[in-house]
């Protein structure tokens, strides 16, 4: 196997963490009974999220590299700057208040899309 498919399906992979933090979330919070085994599952999946986030960017930024040769219009690049653009929110929350979160989950669900979109239209663009 090429290995910019390997780094795509690591990448992928990476996304997929990134967003279950809060499907879990939103998952516990609704359940009328709080099962016990979620929690260090959730406590987990908080403590790297930073970490997750700043791999996918390294990982999708060499996928992209290696599948295309450089820097070109794609669905994988869009997707790429989606996911900078989430981790630039996070940086600024500070200077943002509280509305960041609102802007980082939203473009989580963005991002699910523009995924998609990448996998099954690599080329639509």
């Amino acid at each position: 196997m090429q290995l910019f498919r390997v780094l795509g399906t690591i990448s992928a992979i990476l996304l997929f963490v990134q967003i279950s933090l809060f499907v879990l979330r939103r998952i516990y919070k609704y359940l009328p009974k709080k099962p016990k085994f979620m929690v260090p599952i959730l406590k987990i999946f908080k403590n790297s999220h930073i970490y997750t986030g700043i791999a996918l960017l390294i990982v999708g930024f060499i996928h992209g590299m290696l599948a295309l040769g450089g820097i070109q219009l794609h669905t994988g690049w869009i997707l790429w700057f989606g996911i900078l653009f989430a981790f630039l929110g996070f940086l600024l929350k500070n200077k943002v208040g509280k509305k960041w979160i609102i802007f980082h989950r939203t473009l989580g669900f963005v991002l699910i899309a523009l995924f998609f979109l990448h996998k099954f239209f690599p080329w639509i663009i």
